[in-house]
């Protein structure tokens, strides 16, 4: 039975007031005038311009934190500033195209005519066959797997004893180096003793070149501030590189590893 509605102006309307509400409420609701545990504004113009590869961590942050919802709404507003001149100008090189060429965008006006017309014609003529009847008590070939999945194995790094250094200063001294599978890892990472929770962002790099990194939500257990992470090291080669760990306050945990096939699945100084 389907239901009719007797205004969607109305509808629309009331949506919209609940929608502004909302918005209101979100900028307002949750101060945070330090940003502490913040993710950066590298992260909340990520999620605005492209969402599809925000981490789900910042959205969660978004709905607790108003400085960072009403940040994430500047980069909404930029964006559709750049889409509507974006627009404007299209059809302004469109517009200045036709005026001065009318004879041309005549011809080609007519060409897509006729040839729609021509594939139409063409299409109707084309008898199709009848498709056979599916099969739905068919069963799947053994050797191709339904679903396939990544197992992403435990792996476990203490960094509790590094010392942490402030913005691109050099570590006082050379840390001991961890032998690191080249695998799937749901990575937990112990951080140093009293260290903050909020987001944080991990980097795999070498020499200036990242090879890998991702954003994480840092959180005490037992006393422990822990990040958990799934990391894929698969497609980095064997080598030596330092695990940069940085918090949203600009303090650095630089960690050397060594990614090398075929380790155990845990922390193993090399």
């Amino acid at each position: 039975m389907k239901t009719r509605v007797k205004n969607p102006t109305a509808l629309g309307n009331k949506g919209k007031d609940l929608r502004e509400f909302a918005g209101n409420y979100l900028s307002e609701a949750f101060p945070n005038p330090d940003r502490d545990g913040c993710p950066p504004d590298s992260a909340l113009r990520s999620l605005a311009f492209n969402p599809k590869e925000a981490e789900p961590t910042v959205t969660e942050h978004l709905a607790a934190c108003s400085p960072c919802f009403r940040r994430y709404s500047e980069f909404l507003a930029e964006l559709k500033a750049q889409q509507r001149v974006e627009k404007a100008s299209s059809w302004k090189r469109i517009s200045a195209w036709t005026e001065a060429h009318p004879v041309l965008a005549a011809a080609a006006l007519a060409c897509a005519l006729f040839i729609a017309i021509g594939v139409g014609l063409l299409l109707r003529g084309i008898r199709q066959p009848h498709a056979p009847p599916m099969d739905t008590h068919q069963k799947p070939n053994p050797t191709e797997p339904l679903n396939p999945t990544v197992a992403y194995l435990p792996y476990s790094m203490d960094l509790s004893a590094l010392s942490r250094v402030r913005g691109t200063e050099p570590s006082e001294s050379e840390p001991q180096r961890f032998a690191v599978p080249a695998s799937t890892l749901d990575l937990t990472v112990t951080l140093p003793l009293a260290s903050r929770t909020g987001m944080y962002d991990l980097k795999l790099a070498s020499e200036d070149h990242a090879f890998w990194s991702k954003f994480a939500q840092a959180h005490l257990l037992k006393g422990k501030t822990l990040i958990q992470v799934e990391a894929d090291f698969r497609q980095v080669p064997t080598g030596n590189y330092n695990l940069e760990v940085q918090s949203s306050t600009g303090i650095r945990l630089i960690q050397p590893v060594f990614i090398a096939p075929g380790l155990p699945h845990s922390e193993k100084p090399e």
